[in-house]
Formats: C-alpha cells, sequence, structure tokens
C-alpha cells in the first residue's frame, strides 16, 4: 500500500498527523473537511497528509501561554504580568484560552521595555572600574600586646610544670623502700640481726652480719627432680636439676618464679609451687 504514495512528497497517516499537530484524530478529520488542512487517498480509502503541510500548519498556529512562555524564556506567571501591562496582547482561540501568535511575540521581542532591561543587565555586568570598589579599612594592629600575653601564659606553665616535678621527686624521696619478696613469704627470720665477733686480736668487730634466707624445694606431683630454669619462664633454658629436699639460697621472687643462687655463684630460677615457704629457714 505504501509503494503506491508519491515518493517526491512525504505522506503521512492521519494518526501520525494528529501526533504532529498535537490534536486528536477528529480534530484531524473535521480540519480535513473544513479545508484548514487538505488530504490525500492513495489508495481510495484512508485519509493521508502531507508532513510539509502539517509544519507549515503548526508553525502558523497560534501558541498556548505554557508554548508561548517556553518560547520567550519566562514563566507562565510572569507572561501574564506582561499582559497585564499591555506589553503583549494574546488572543483567544475557539475554545476561549489565551494564545500567542508569532507575530505578538516578536513584537514583544522588539519592544522598547524589552530593549531596556537588556541595557539595564548588560551595565550591571559590567567590571566597575578599581577606584570606585569599596576598599576594606584595614588598620595596621600592633602584634606587641599579643606576643607579650602569649610569653607569660608559657612562662607560667613552665613554672606549673617545674613545681610539681620538685613534689612529686619529694614524694618518692620519702616513701620507704620495700623489699621485692612478700612478708608473707619470707620467715621472721629474714630481719637483719647484729652479731659479735671479734679478730684475731679478741677485738669486737664492728661488721655487721646479714642472715640469709634459705629456701627449700618441696616435690608433691610425683617427680624426681625439678628445673633450674636461667630465666622465669618455662620457655627459658634449663641450666640444672633440683631434688626434693634440697636448699638453695634465697635471691629474688619474680612472677612465680623464686631466683636461688647456683653453685657457680649464679643465678637461676624454680618455680614456686615448689619451695616450701613455710619449712624454709628453718
Amino acid at each position: 500500500m505504501k509503494n503506491r504514495l508519491p515518493k517526491q512528497i512525504k505522506l503521512i497517516p492521519i494518526s501520525e498527523a494528529a501526533r504532529v499537530l498535537g490534536v486528536s484524530i477528529d480534530t484531524v478529520r473535521r480540519w480535513d473537511k473544513s479545508g484548514v488542512l487538505h488530504s490525500e487517498r492513495p489508495d481510495g480509502k484512508n485519509r493521508y497528509f502531507s508532513q510539509l503541510e502539517l509544519e507549515k500548519h503548526k508553525s502558523s498556529q497560534p501558541l498556548s501561554i505554557s508554548e508561548a512562555a517556553k518560547e520567550l524564556g519566562i514563566s507562565a506567571i510572569t507572561l501574564r504580568r506582561f499582559e497585564a501591562r499591555n506589553l503583549i496582547k494574546p488572543i483567544r482561540n475557539s475554545a476561549g484560552e489565551r494564545a500567542y501568535t508569532k507575530d505578538s511575540l516578536n513584537e514583544f521581542l522588539d519592544s522598547n521595555y524589552l530593549l531596556k532591561q537588556k541595557k539595564v543587565q548588560e551595565k550591571e555586568s559590567e567590571p566597575q572600574p578599581l577606584e570606585k570598589l569599596e576598599r576594606p579599612n584595614l588598620k595596621p594592629r600592633s602584634i606587641l600586646p599579643h606576643f607579650l600575653a602569649i610569653t607569660v601564659a608559657l612562662f607560667l606553665l613552665l613554672e606549673t610544670i617545674a613545681i610539681s616535678n620538685i613534689k612529686l621527686s619529694e614524694a618518692k624521696s620519702s616513701q620507704p623502700l620495700q623489699s621485692t619478696v612478700p612478708a608473707a613469704v619470707l620467715p621472721e627470720t629474714t630481719k637483719t640481726e647484729k652479731t659479735v665477733e671479734t679478730n684475731e686480736a679478741g677485738i669486737p668487730s664492728t661488721d655487721i652480719v646479714e642472715p640469709k634466707v634459705i629456701l627449700i624445694v618441696k616435690i608433691n606431683d610425683g617427680a624426681d627432680m625439678v628445673n633450674i630454669r636461667q630465666k622465669p619462664t618455662t620457655d627459658s633454658e634449663i641450666v640444672g636439676k633440683a631434688q626434693d629436699g634440697e636448699t638453695f639460697e634465697f635471691i629474688s621472687l619474680d612472677s612465680g618464679w623464686y631466683g636461688i643462687k647456683l653453685d657457680s655463684g649464679s643465678t637461676g630460677f624454680i618455680s614456686a609451687r615448689y619451695i616450701d615457704t613455710e619449712g624454709s629457714n628453718k
């Protein structure tokens, strides 16, 4: 059917013509009957319309208020204000609605009012000379008062820190020294006692002899011997063995391990659970 249509003129069916014009199919039929539009029926039945004629008809028709506002780049409310000031005059279509012709829009664009508005906008957008620009009132301010205030505050802070350190040192020096061995572990015989010894001439010696704290090994888990380690941890190297009832001189107590003096003069460590604290020094 479409192959029978003339190739030199592009014809479109009535449904597409209604879409181009933005109206209903019935309106297109009515305009065709009244002579507003001209259709062709190459197949002898259906109406076809020239797309060129439709475009010309559409461009010659008045615009609605929304279309006119879009064409001018303003809102519909602004367009009504211009109409109230008689700057643009609309017409009324068959439905009594506002409509604007192309000529009325062009007259508005060439009006003196719009030309004056453009000149005002151009003048406002022009850069102003530098001498006319307002300069801030910048007065030189002396920084000496601020510098003095910061210096005084820093001096007071350093003086406060120095006084605090002095008080802390005095408090530490006034505290009595405490033994690293808990009192509950050491027997009462660990107190310092003075012994009077005489030299070869029979003169009493003034040396003070400190009694030694002796620790006794006690094995309760059925083992024959316990390990003596180089450091107070089970991961440390084994430096010796101790039997049940064997005694050693106490050196220190560290995290559940007793430091003991070995025959070589070095220090070894035995776990506290293998030391008889009650039988020591008895």
